[in-house]
C-alpha cells in the first residue's frame, strides 16, 4: 500500500511524497519513439473501458415533439390530433457529478480524449486520386509543421489527463465501493502514460514499471494489477523492436516482462502464449539464447498443450545442443541413408536448407567456396525442407552442390513437417551446426561468414590433442 500510496497524488495535484511513482508529469524525455506513429499518437493497444456511473449523460436533444403519429394510434388509445395526449412521467433529470468528485474527474477526461486536434492542412475531398498526388515543399512544410504541433498539443493533453487520473486514483483508492472508478482512472493512466512512453518521456517510462510494481502489491488479482503489467509488456516489446539491437536491455525486459504477465495471468492463455513465443523467437534472433530458453520454458510448463508449448521443445532442445554429441540421421534422395555417426574424424557442417530460402541462396556461393577449401577435414549434410522433389533435383544440378541430402520420400515428412526439423525446432533457414571430429556440436550460431574461422576454431586443437599431422596446409 505504500507504493501504491506514492503512485497516486494528493488532492489539489499536489506531490507531497518524496519518491513519487509518477512523477509531476512534466517528465523531461530522450527522442525517439516506438509506437507506429512516431508521435506516439496512436491507439496504444489497451482496451477501451466504461466510464462508471456516467450512464444518462449522453448530451442528446430530446425526441422532436411535432413527430408524426403512427396510423392507427386512436385506435390503440393512443392520443391524436384534436385529442387530449395522456399525462407521461417526466424524464429523470442526470445528476450532473459534483466538481472535483470521481464522476467528475473520469467525465473531464472523457472530455479531453474527445476534443479534436488541429485540422489538416490537405483538404479532403473524397477523391482517391488526390491520395497519390506529390505534395509541393509548401504544402510539405505545411504538414509537418502541423504534424508538431498536434504532437505537442497530444504531449500537453496527456499530461492532463495523468493529473486528472492521479486526483481520481487518490480519492477512490481506499473506498471499495468506489473501486470501479478506481479501475477506470487507471486504465486512462496508463494509456496517458504509454504514449508519453512511447514518445521517449523517461519519466513516464519510469513511471510505468513503478506502475506495475505498485498494483500488484495493492491487489495481485485486480483488473489495475493485470492491464498496469500487460502496459509495460507492450512498451518494452515496442522498444525492444525499435532499440534491441543497439539497446540488448529492452530485449531482456521484454522477455522479463512477458514471463512475469505469464507467471502472475496464467488465465490469460490467449495473451499470455503469443507474447511469451514473441519474446523467446527475438531474443533468439538476437543472440539471447539463455533468455530466450526461459521463455520457451516457461511456455512449456505453464501451457503444455499448446501448439507453441509443443514447438518450444524442440527449440530448447536445439538451444541446448552446444556440447552435447549430436544425433542425427535420415534418408536420402536416391534411397539411401544418412547418419553423421559415420563421419568421426571429420568435421561435419550440417545446413538445413530449402531452394526457396533466400538467405542460402544468398550464402550458398560463400559456403560452397569454403566447403571445398576444406574437403580433405570437413564434410557438408544437407537437411533439405522442400516439399517437390524435382525442385530440388534442379536446384542441386544448376548449383553442383555434392553433399548428401536428407529428404524424406514420405511427402508428409517434407518441408516444415520433416522429422529432424520438429525434433530440432528449426524455424530458420538456412540453419548450420558445425560438429566436431569426435561428434560434439561445437558451434549453433553459424553462417557462410564465420564458418571458415570457426572450422579453423575447432579443428586445430583437435589436430594438436591428438597429435595429427594435416595432410594439406591448415595453418
Amino acid at each position: 500500500m505504500a507504493a501504491l500510496n506514492r503512485f497516486v497524488w494528493c488532492a489539489g495535484f499536489a506531490c507531497v511524497l518524496t519518491g513519487s511513482l509518477i512523477g509531476c508529469g512534466g517528465g523531461g524525455g530522450s527522442s525517439g519513439s516506438v509506437a507506429s506513429n512516431d508521435d506516439g499518437s496512436g491507439s496504444s493497444g489497451l482496451p477501451t473501458m466504461a466510464l462508471p456511473g456516467l450512464k444518462g449523460i449522453t448530451g442528446k436533444k430530446d425526441a422532436n415533439p411535432k413527430e408524426a403519429t403512427p396510423k392507427g394510434a386512436a385506435s390503440k388509445g393512443i392520443a391524436t390530433k384534436g385529442t387530449a395526449a395522456p399525462e407521461q412521467p417526466a424524464a429523470p433529470v442526470a445528476k450532473v457529478p459534483e466538481k472535483g468528485s470521481p464522476e467528475w474527474l473520469l467525465l473531464e477526461i472523457q472530455h479531453i480524449r474527445t476534443l479534436p486536434l488541429p485540422g489538416s492542412t490537405v483538404e479532403e475531398d473524397g477523391e482517391d486520386e488526390d491520395l497519390d498526388k506529390e505534395l509541393t515543399p509548401a504544402q510539405e512544410a505545411a504538414l509537418q509543421k502541423e504534424y508538431e504541433q498536434q504532437r505537442v498539443v497530444r504531449r500537453e493533453r496527456n499530461l492532463q489527463i495523468i493529473k486528472l487520473a492521479e486526483e481520481c486514483l487518490a480519492k477512490t483508492s481506499k473506498k471499495p465501493e468506489l473501486e470501479a472508478e478506481f479501475e477506470t482512472a487507471v486504465h486512462q493512466l496508463l494509456d496517458a502514460r504509454l504514449q508519453l512512453a512511447l514518445q521517449g518521456d523517461a519519466a513516464s517510462i519510469e513511471s510505468l514499471f513503478e506502475a506495475a510494481k505498485a498494483f500488484h502489491a495493492r491487489n495481485p488479482n485486480s483488473e489495475s494489477a493485470l492491464e498496469s503489467q500487460l502496459t509495460l509488456v507492450n512498451l518494452t516489446h515496442a522498444n525492444a523492436l525499435r532499440y534491441g539491437k543497439t539497446e540488448p536491455k529492452w530485449l531482456q525486459e521484454f522477455a522479463k516482462h512477458s514471463q512475469l504477465f505469464a507467471s502472475r495471468f496464467p488465465e490469460e492463455q490467449g495473451r499470455a502464449v503469443p507474447l511469451l513465443a514473441a519474446a523467446a523467437r527475438t531474443c533468439e534472433l538476437n543472440g539471447l539464447p539463455d533468455e530466450a530458453k526461459s521463455c520457451y520454458s516457461l511456455l512449456m510448463t505453464k501451457f503444455p498443450n499448446t501448439q507453441q508449448a509443443q514447438q518450444a521443445q524442440g527449440v530448447v532442445r536445439r538451444l541446448q545442443l552446444k556440447g552435447k554429441t549430436l544425433e542425427l540421421s535420415g534418408p536420402t534422395m536416391d534411397g539411401g541413408e544418412v547418419d553423421v555417426e559415420t563421419y568421426r574424424g571429420k568435421m561435419v557442417i550440417v545446413v538445413f536448407w530449402a531452394t526457396h530460402a533466400q538467405p542460402f541462396v544468398q550464402q550458398l556461393p560463400k559456403l560452397l567456396a569454403t566447403a571445398k577449401k576444406y574437403e580433405k577435414y570437413a564434410v557438408v549434410v544437407g537437411v533439405n525442407l522442400d516439399a517437390e522433389e524435382p525442385a530440388v533435383e534442379a536446384f542441386i544440378e544448376k548449383t553442383g552442390l555434392a553433399w548428401p541430402q536428407i529428404f524424406s520420400p514420405n511427402r508428409e515428412q517434407r518441408g516444415w513437417s520433416s522429422p529432424l526439423a520438429a525434433h530440432y525446432g528449426i524455424n530458420n533457414l538456412p540453419t548450420m551446426w558445425l560438429v566436431d571430429p569426435n561428434g560434439v556440436v561445437a558451434e549453433t550460431v553459424l553462417d557462410s561468414e564465420n564458418l571458415e574461422s570457426k572450422l579453423r576454431e575447432v579443428y586445430l586443437p583437435y589436430l594438436k590433442a591428438n597429435s595429427v599431422k594435416p595432410a594439406g596446409a591448415v595453418k
